[in-house]
């Protein structure tokens, strides 16, 4: 799928049709025109748009506590939260890591599939919570309050990520949603630790959420979510669903959909 955003002063001519989204993000306006091929594309092929319209939004919510005189101490370089946080990945972004890890280098790629194994095996020996089991055995929701049961488990397990290398993230380019949607405020020391005291800053639309529900509506499945040492191990149980493709301008279309009925949700619950 081609899709590009076209910005003040550039013109692309790689598509047949021009998508346009409108978000209202605490008062600001984004536009955003993506020009998109009418050809069919994968799921792996929206995460790139995802990625940019999630810099438009923290860049907005961040420029925003700056002017109310906040402060938030990430930026590339701080590894303060990538400890045992558990960081879930929706379908789109599994299937993408994948492709951009198996285009890596030889040895940066064996590095990377050799932290997540081991990451894998280390959480597949472990039972997750028997009460997180029995309450979703029958309900593809999970409440906040199983989230943070399954998240306790996670952190029990003192895992490092297995992309982090000396303190440093060896796929920023490409890492998660779920991180480029985390920001604290104050201080990165109050990250760490089993107690975090670190206040997380909400977003208006979560992306990651916005992607799984896409993913879920076209492929006719639940909502789901993999957690980052395992996706490159339910990549490797699940190869079809890298090749199964839609029509591109439609699945732009429904993700524009998607993030805009969020974006609207949440402004108007701010409201009220």
């Amino acid at each position: 799928m081609e899709c590009k955003l076209i910005g003040a002063g550039e013109a692309y001519n790689c598509g047949t049709e021009v998508i346009g989204l409108e978000l209202d993000i605490l008062g600001k306006e984004l536009n955003f025109h993506i020009d998109v091929g009418k050809g069919q594309a994968r799921l792996a092929d929206i995460v790139p748009l995802a990625r940019t319209i999630c810099t438009e939004i923290t860049n907005v919510v961040v420029e925003n506590i700056h002017g109310d005189g906040g402060h938030i101490p990430c930026c590339e370089g701080c590894a303060a939260c990538c400890g045992p946080y558990l960081v879930p990945l929706s379908v789109p972004e599994v299937l993408r890591l994948k492709d951009e890890i198996s285009a890596a280098q030889e040895h940066q790629r064996q590095s990377m599939f050799r932290a997540c194994l081991l990451s894998a095996q280390r959480i597949l020996s472990q039972e997750p919570p028997k009460s997180l089991m029995s309450q979703t055995a029958e309900s593809s929701k999970v409440s906040s309050a199983e989230l943070d049961l399954v998240s306790s488990w996670y952190a029990s397990l003192k895992l490092t990520c297995p992309f982090l290398y000396n303190n440093v993230c060896t796929i920023y380019e490409q890492r998660p949603l779920a991180c480029r949607e985390h920001f604290v405020k104050g201080s990165a020391d109050a990250c760490e630790g089993e107690c975090s005291t670190a206040e997380v800053v909400e977003m208006p639309v979560q992306l990651p959420n916005a992607l799984a529900q896409l993913a879920g509506e076209l492929e006719g499945t639940s909502v789901e979510a993999v957690i980052l040492p395992l996706a490159l191990v339910w990549c490797e149980q699940n190869p079809e669903r890298a090749e199964r493709t839609w029509p591109a301008v439609m699945m732009v279309k429904r993700f524009f959909e998607i993030v805009k009925a969020m974006a609207s949700k949440n402004s108007t619950a701010v409201v009220a």
